[in-house]
């Protein structure tokens, strides 16, 4: 009677966790499938002031908050602010005005596991894949596990570079990638 009521139990909790594996890939399918909307904010993860360095140009930086990002590059400063549209109809070109636009507006969204954030004016023309990418990613530092950004760059063919908390270890980062 004991192997009877153990048996029993064992099937109930294989059949439950079979059918629990089963269902949750396709929740997420269908709450990618509801996205109607690029994101209103930057996701919390991604907050805060980061930075990288190269021995050429110095440390650069990227300041970003729920609706910003301000950012020095190779020596120059921008700005940009987030802005939502509807992932369905796109941006129209009427939309963009030019490389001048005075409202430098960016967009993002999900893409994947990864946060596709750019310029307004990248997202017609370009394949998701031609777009900038933002991904959390894990580094050693001191004997500590340490977040830092991987940022893939706009039309670089893959070329990315990786942003730290901090300046120090930003510049221990491109030690150990560039010996």
């Amino acid at each position: 009677m004991k192997l009877i009521k153990i048996m029993s139990a064992m099937m109930v909790a294989t059949t439950l966790g079979a059918t629990a594996v089963v269902a949750t890939p396709q929740a997420d399918l269908t709450a990618q499938a509801k996205a109607k909307k690029s994101l209103k904010t930057i996701p919390k993860k991604f907050r805060g002031t980061w930075y990288h360095y190269e021995k050429a140009d110095g440390y650069d930086y990227q300041k970003i908050s729920a609706t910003k990002i301000k950012s020095r590059f190779e020596r120059k400063n921008s700005t940009r602010t987030m802005h939502q549209f509807n992932l369905k109809k796109g941006i129209s070109n009427k939309n963009i005005a030019n490389y001048n636009n005075p409202h430098k507006w960016m967009y993002a969204y999900k893409h994947g596991t990864k946060y596709v954030m750019d310029s307004w004016e990248t997202y017609p023309g370009l394949y998701a894949s031609d777009r900038s990418t933002y991904s959390m990613t894990t580094r050693k530092y001191k004997g500590k596990t340490v977040k830092v950004i991987k940022k893939t760059l706009t039309n670089f063919n893959g070329r990315w570079y990786i942003y730290s908390p901090s300046k120090a270890l930003a510049k221990h980062l491109w030690n150990i990638d560039n010996k």
